[in-house]
């Protein structure tokens, strides 16, 4: 990977003129998600531009220093979710070659100099440089020297480098190598939400509201989930025999905080509830899986469509998803 170690000409007047759009081509909170945004707060803790704490320390280095970009699992990596230049600019160096391999799964493969994996870093005309890591193995189409444009297809999501599910981090600094927020932008006059100078465009900021908590995966199994099945996507089916085990409804979420609760259902084709079940969440995690489910007790289960709901509950605010499965 190449770094730049200045940029020559470059003026807040012409950094104040970009605008960048949305780096990865996906429907925010339907096949892709924001869990973690640009750590502000210096040292130990954490401050998201909203002042929230949708973010974390990061190692090594402390902050964590972009905008990730995440999709729901490893089947949809493997679909090929595209990673496109956010402007025009050129490529200033890129790595490929390493491979996709959850950092949990191999703690000591990845040394600090490649936790950004494979990616690419691009220089804008106003200054600026952007950086997109984390992208699949073999999959970049460009390379140092090559001039792109904005919304030009630059590889797809991975799991390379330092990370534990597949996303796109993507970071922005300027000539002097300081980290900027895309929301909080340049020059913000007050101290939480979107600047006036956000270096997001109209449209990006239009369908990126912040939602810091998601339900992002969902689905039915017929025992207890396995979870690094469910990160490996294996959990599909839409379709069972009357003759399943159990009916089991497990969920993938993004940032639970102690205190929220987690109410799972599970209607029959009849509309009638068969199973509900409430969890309360004792910690706060980042990343959380739950389920919850019922035995058969009868012969069969009668056919038909069965809907799993889980609806994440804090204080007044609701978070709900869904996914039908058809028995038959």
């Amino acid at each position: 990977m190449v770094v730049c170690a200045g940029l020559a000409g470059a003026s807040l007047a012409a950094e104040d003129n970009v605008r960048f759009s949305f780096p990865v081509k996906c429907e925010i909170g339907k096949t892709c998600w924001i869990p973690n945004y640009v750590d502000l707060k210096p040292g130990p803790g954490v401050l998201d531009y909203a002042c929230g704490d949708a973010s974390y320390d990061a190692q090594p280095g402390g902050q964590h220093k972009g905008t990730d970009i995440a999709v729901q699992d490893m089947a949809a990596m493997r679909g090929g979710v595209p990673v496109i230049a956010a402007a025009d600019g050129v490529v200033l160096g890129q790595r490929d070659g390493i491979k996709d391999i959850n950092i949990k799964d191999n703690p000591k493969g990845v040394v600090d100099s490649m936790a950004c994996g494979n990616g690419l870093r691009i220089q804008h005309a106003n200054g600026l440089i952007s950086q997109y890591c984390h992208m699949r193995n073999h999959s970049l189409f460009a390379f140092k020297g090559d001039r792109v444009r904005r919304g030009q297809h630059l590889g797809v999501i991975g799991l390379s480098g330092r990370t534990e599910f597949p996303h796109l981090h993507f970071q922005v600094t300027n000539k002097d190598k300081d980290i900027i927020d895309p929301f909080a932008g340049l020059k913000r006059s007050k101290k939480c939400g979107v600047g006036k100078a956000s270096l997001w465009d109209a449209k990006t900021l239009k369908k990126t509201p912040y939602q810091p908590t998601a339900i992002y995966n969902i689905g039915f199994t017929q025992f207890k989930p396995d979870f690094k099945a469910i990160r490996t996507g294996l959990y599909k089916n839409k379709t069972y025999s009357t003759s399943v085990p159990a009916l089991v409804v497990w969920a993938e979420i993004f940032r639970v905080k102690r205190g929220d609760k987690l109410v799972f259902t599970i209607t029959d084709s009849s509309g009638q509830k068969i199973h509900e079940n409430t969890l309360p969440m004792k910690a706060t995690k980042a990343k959380y899986v739950a389920f919850s489910g019922l035995r058969r007790k009868a012969s069969r289960w009668p056919p038909g469509a069965y809907q799993g709901k889980v609806m994440l509950v804090r204080g007044k605010e609701k978070i709900v998803a869904t996914t039908v499965l058809q028995i038959q």
